[in-house]
């Protein structure tokens, strides 16, 4: 057989495994309905307490430093930015250690299949759960909160979440090559989610930010995705208007991905000498 079909075969392998694990523990599910509805309201009436129901005042000043008056459109695409980002890390970020603890990851590594399938193979399966809250905060956010967004505005979005993806599953498997190396990393899946969380602009303007937080805002993929997704589905920006920024994030995708398939090489074979692969 081709290798090439042969990777192709294992990647749905990979990703049918993870749906049917998924598919077998269905109140897994549940917050998949019930975080991205719950967290962003949160902080959409926070913000509409906070800026004394709709004051024409505050919500002036807001518009001034975000480019939108609709502050339930701003927090839901942030939050967007945050469940994707927490179901990469939890998911497939911890994909290589679930298999350790199932005793299941020497047998993966057994297998002809490429490496880049155990890598980024979870990824693919992610995908759907990813899509589906994005859909749903979408949806809550038009229901609950009577967000407009525009509807011509829904195909270029979906050209940056395309964008997004290599950049979002790249630092993923940056933390999947980890595991190789330090065996349990959740401590710094907390720490990192938290810093991309205040770094990226989930709920506030990127302006608030000191300069050399936003700087350092401008290293990470998603802070434009935040950013892009705002000015298309608020703002009704073209993609003419944001080509800088998609060909940044293209290029950001590429070098996360390609320094997770550097890193997880690398930690391969220290896992090999020291016998990580099959340990605890």
């Amino acid at each position: 057989m081709n290798p090439l079909l042969g990777d192709l075969r294992a990647f749905g392998a990979a990703a049918r495994k993870e749906l049917r694990i998924t598919r077998r523990y269905p109140t897994l599910l549940i917050g998949m309905f019930f975080w991205p509805i719950l967290l962003p309201a949160v902080y959409v009436l926070q913000a509409q307490a906070f800026s004394g129901n709709g004051d024409p005042r505050t919500l002036a000043a807001f518009a001034e430093r975000s480019g939108t008056a609709q502050v339930a459109g701003f927090v839901f695409i942030g939050w967007a930015m945050y469940m994707w980002l927490s179901q990469v890390l939890w998911g497939p970020g911890l994909a290589l250690r679930t298999e350790q603890l199932r005793g299941s990851l020497e047998a993966v590594f057994l297998t002809p299949a490429s490496r880049l399938v155990a890598l980024f193979g979870p990824s693919t399966a992610a995908l759907v759960p990813s899509m589906a809250n994005l859909a749903i905060m979408a949806v809550a956010a038009r229901l609950i909160f009577g967000v407009e967004l525009l509807p011509e505005a829904l195909a270029r979005a979906s050209l940056v979440i395309l964008l997004t993806i290599p950049a979002m599953y790249g630092i993923g498997s940056l933390f999947a090559s980890a595991i190789l190396r330090f065996g349990e990393v959740g401590g710094v899946v907390q720490l990192v989610r938290g810093i991309f969380t205040l770094a990226c602009g989930v709920t506030f303007p990127l302006v608030m930010l000191p300069d050399w937080a936003r700087t350092v805002a401008l290293t990470l993929p998603p802070t434009y995705f935040v950013a892009d997704l705002r000015q298309i589905l608020l703002a009704g920006a073209s993609l003419g208007d944001l080509a800088t920024d998609l060909l940044i994030l293209a290029v950001l995708g590429a070098a996360v991905c390609a320094l997770a398939i550097w890193a997880f090489k690398v930690t391969e074979l220290s896992a090999r000498r020291v016998g990580m692969l099959g340990r605890y």
